[in-house]
């Protein structure tokens, strides 16, 4: 709606995971590089862990169209709720892209087939699960572990990412055979007062306005309703912009965004 009011090729402030809008912040860019490690290094689990809105969705499709790049096969689950065969059926169609077969050793049967052709390719296989706080089967999590016995003598054949709000590692916790496969573990904290701003100034930029809108009362204010959570910084901006058009404004200022955070109630 207000993207003729700023000449702008996209919208700035989208929810959605388009990794040309990830903004590395120093906590961003170190989750992106330890589990890009896990992955290089073709160990067994890495998890990742936040509130809802950190980012963390964003983060695995960085990793994913980074590691793609490099010739990394990807098999990435959104929704988890299933119980340990539907979560194995989801994982070999990633891989395969056809039916998949009913019974669950011809599935595994076909993933340990795949894994095995796939290394003998001088490749790797990542499996990155995200919201994985929602399984609550222990047959999911003992499958998933089970998958990680593939293995030659020096390597995974796959390296497992899980991503969940912090109640994913709670229950990890508990699981004591699974997090002994767990190599490394991360939580990313919402960003601070300086990294909000460059938050915001990234995504304009990146949406193709050169210039911040946001005064610093804005910002500041911003700030403050959202806690530094990238998702809630995104609604409060994109209801401030839009208020801010519907007054032919062009600079965003503390009232504007009270405006916005009203009309968002």
């Amino acid at each position: 709606m207000y993207q003729k009011h700023w000449n702008l090729k996209k919208l700035p402030f989208e929810n959605t995971p388009d990794t040309e809008f990830f903004f590395e912040s120093e906590k961003h860019k170190e989750a992106f590089s330890r589990l890009s490690r896990v992955a290089e290094e073709k160990k067994a689990c890495a998890v990742l862990t936040g509130a809802y809105g950190t980012g963390k969705t964003l983060i695995l499709k960085a990793l994913e169209r980074h590691f793609k790049k490099k010739g990394y096969i990807f098999s990435s689950v959104q929704n988890p709720r299933l119980d340990d065969l539907g979560l194995l059926k989801i994982i070999l169609h990633n891989f395969t892209g056809y039916n998949v077969p009913k019974t669950k050793e011809d599935v595994l049967m076909g993933i340990e087939r795949f894994l095995r052709d796939t290394f003998q390719d001088g490749k790797h296989v990542v499996v990155a699960i995200d919201e994985a706080q929602l399984i609550n089967d222990e047959n999911v999590f003992e499958e998933l572990r089970l998958l990680l016995n593939f293995q030659t003598e020096t390597c995974f054949l796959l390296t497992l990412l899980l991503s969940g709000q912090p109640e994913l590692k709670e229950k990890l916790d508990a699981n004591k055979q699974f997090s002994q496969r767990v190599s490394l573990s991360y939580r990313l904290k919402p960003l601070d007062l300086g990294e909000t701003r460059k938050y915001i100034e990234y995504r304009l930029e990146v949406a193709g306005l050169l210039e911040n809108i946001f005064n610093e009362k804005a910002i500041e204010l911003i700030f403050e309703r959202s806690g530094g959570i990238p998702r809630q910084i995104n609604n409060l901006a994109n209801m401030s912009m839009l208020a801010a058009f519907s007054k032919g404004e062009r600079v965003i200022t503390e009232a504007l965004v009270l405006e916005g955070v009203e009309s968002s109630k």
